[in-house]
């Protein structure tokens, strides 16, 4: 039991440590403001219907994806969901606001850097929690889960899939996209599967052989 708890230590912090970033990630993408991503589009938008406010209708569609992911794909479902449907918002928050104060007015140059660097924090975080198999977010589990049942379509396909029907759902109810929105939705799946292939699996595998030899 001890030796099995010692070879989940990698998958435990890559887990964490994805969830962390992703939040930052997400806090600067918002920082940078060229655009809400997908899936706050189409909470944006079943919003506009629902008329709670953001964060209630995001709660609401978050659980109704939560029961969804629990009957379709128990398998996805783990400890690292939990963490990202609790602490990701406060994560996300404290990052906005962080870099707002220290950059209260910035000019396009630094918005745009700060965009770059948001898209290339949420995919790798996003590799890493895949990588770890200790659950992903109600959303994600969504383009995993149809990956893998119809073996066709490759994870990045169906991630933009997703994302697109998310900005389409939005603009249905007058949510109109930002340009890093387009980006986010046509790159997010390719990029995250690029860097699970080239950095958190690989990364897995040798943090595996360290736990094993020690």
């Amino acid at each position: 039991m001890k030796e099995k708890n010692i070879k989940r230590i990698p998958r435990v912090l890559m887990m964490i440590l994805g969830n962390i970033v992703l939040g930052l990630g997400a806090g600067l993408l918002r920082f940078a403001d060229f655009g809400v991503d997908p899936y706050q589009s189409f909470v944006l938008g079943i919003d506009t219907v629902l008329s709670l406010g953001y964060g209630t209708t995001f709660i609401l569609v978050n659980f109704l994806f939560l029961i969804l992911m629990i009957a379709l794909a128990r398998p996805l479902f783990g400890i690292g969901t939990l963490i990202n449907m609790v602490c990701l918002g406060y994560i996300i928050d404290f990052a906005c606001f962080f870099v707002s104060s220290l950059i209260p007015n910035p000019v396009f140059i630094v918005r745009l850097c700060f965009f770059v660097l948001s898209i290339l924090l949420i995919t790798i975080a996003s590799a890493f929690i895949y990588t770890s198999n200790m659950g992903v977010s109600t959303y994600d589990w969504i383009a995993l889960f149809s990956a893998e049942k119809q073996k066709r379509i490759s994870f990045k396909w169906c991630r933009v899939a997703t994302d697109s029907i998310c900005v389409v759902i939005g603009l249905i109810f007058s949510v109109y996209p930002g340009v890093g929105t387009i980006i986010t939705a046509f790159c997010l799946g390719p990029l995250v599967s690029f860097f699970r292939s080239y950095l958190s699996e690989p990364l897995l595998k040798a943090l595996d052989k360290t736990y094993a030899i020690s």
